[in-house]
């Protein structure tokens, strides 16, 4: 197994070589490249979290790096809409805002929901034990369970999708511009809002799975 030192080298390489191919591309490719490199870096960590091993961290660096290079290329392309860097950094930040406000009311929807399923088929299982309730009740429960687990999975999904994309402006926005510049801050205040959005929908998913496995028909 790698010592901290050698994963880090590791990691280190497999992002220089997403990077390596930076030096004359368009703004468009950089910024494509650079999601590449993020999600290189996440991948890598993630393949060494999993595997331990020199072969893990790499195998996670170029899953990764494809995943970053989607996020980078959406970027680039609402990016691309704007011919001022200030415009396009005004829409992400509204953009972001906006996700979180709807993600959030879907998010405290949701777990008012979960509290409602749980007690429900508490009861159908009580009920179904005594014989005061039949399969096919505790059938149609579990499907509405698996239907609301399918809810809560996309709007993780979302949620770690804007996520992705709020990281890449807000880094590529601190590098250029500083970590003073209002953008900056802005962008900085959006990723950390969108981390507990994210955290929340994780907290649903893993609730309602949890609900799901346990109904033993």
């Amino acid at each position: 197994m790698l010592n901290p030192s050698g994963k880090n080298l590791l990691i280190a390489t497999a992002i220089s070589m997403s990077l390596s191919g930076c030096a004359g591309m368009n703004d468009q490719q950089t910024t494509v490249a650079q999601g590449a490199g993020v999600g290189a870096l996440l991948g890598a960590g993630l393949g060494y979290a999993i595997g331990g091993n020199s072969t893990s961290t790499l195998i996670g660096a170029a899953a990764g790096g494809l995943i970053g290079a989607g996020i980078g290329s959406s970027v680039a392309d609402r990016k691309a809409q704007y011919a001022r860097q200030e415009d396009f950094l005004v829409a992400e930040i509204r953009r972001n805002e906006e996700f979180i406000r709807e993600a959030d009311a879907e998010n405290r929807k949701l777990y008012q929901d979960i509290a409602q399923l749980d007690r429900e088929s508490r009861r159908l299982a009580r009920d179904y034990r005594s014989g005061k309730a039949n399969r096919d009740a505790l059938v149609r429960q579990k499907a509405t369970v698996e239907k609301q687990l399918a809810t809560a999975k996309k709007i993780n999904s979302l949620a770690e999708q804007q996520l992705a994309d709020a990281n890449q402006v807000y880094g590529e926005t601190k590098q250029q511009r500083g970590p003073r510049d209002q953008y900056t801050q802005q962008l900085e205040s959006n990723v950390v809002k969108l981390k507990e959005t994210r955290q929340q929908s994780s907290r649903n998913v893993a609730s309602l799975q949890q609900m799901y496995d346990t109904m033993s028909i």
